[in-house]
Parts: structure tokens; C-alpha cells; sequence
């Protein structure tokens, strides 16, 4: 299964960062810490950036046998919500990441 996440500061005191993902572009979930992301073995998960807060949230994924990727190229989101036409919004990002093909991803090892 392929997940997608959007990592943005949070809107508490602008203080850490809050992590949207979905699987389909319809149903959207809210976590902390991509420790909470229920992907297991096999799974992929698509994301923009990779703060450093979150390393070892995406270490933890790791182990799991989660394929972790983030965007090469952070213009491409912008990009592709110019293209059709999305918000600014972590929805809206999400469904960017979605667009975007594969070989714009960088695999964290």
C-alpha cells in the first residue's frame, strides 16, 4: 500500500511539526510522529520533507520493512497544484505528491 504524507509546522504555537497522510486522496488522518502511521511490511510511504524532528520516527519505519521516500524537489508540489488547480493546503499537497512520479522520490536508507 502506498501512503502519502504531508509534513507542516503545526498550528499550536508554531512549534513542532504535524504530519497529514492519506492512501487514497479522499480520507485524510492527522498523527505526531510517523512512528503512529499504521504502514507496515511492504509498504510505501511518499512524503515532501523529512525534518530532522522526525528521524527517528522514519528510523522506526525502517525496521518495520516501510520503503521510505521524500521529494527530490520541493518546486514540484507547487507545480503540480498550479497544474490542477489545488490548494495550499496539506489536502491539497497531498494530492500533488500523488502526481508526481516515482522517479522524483528519494529512497531514505
Amino acid at each position: 500500500m502506498k501512503f502519502y504524507a504531508d509534513v507542516h509546522r503545526s498550528k499550536r504555537n508554531g512549534e513542532g511539526f504535524r504530519i497529514t497522510y492519506s492512501t487514497d486522496g479522499i480520507t485524510f488522518r492527522h498523527v505526531d510522529s510517523f512512528s503512529e502511521v499504521p504502514a507496515g511490511p511492504g509498504d510505501k510511504l511518499f512524503m515532501d520533507t523529512l525534518p530532522p524532528q522526525h528521524t527517528d520516527g522514519s528510523i522506526e519505519l525502517l525496521r518495520k520493512g516501510v520503503e521510505v521516500n521524500y521529494l527530490r524537489r520541493l518546486t514540484l508540489i507547487e507545480k503540480m497544484r498550479r497544474e490542477h488547480k489545488l490548494p495550499k493546503t496539506a489536502r491539497g499537497d497531498i494530492k500533488a505528491l500523488m502526481s508526481i512520479e516515482e522517479r522524483w522520490f528519494r529512497r531514505v536508507t
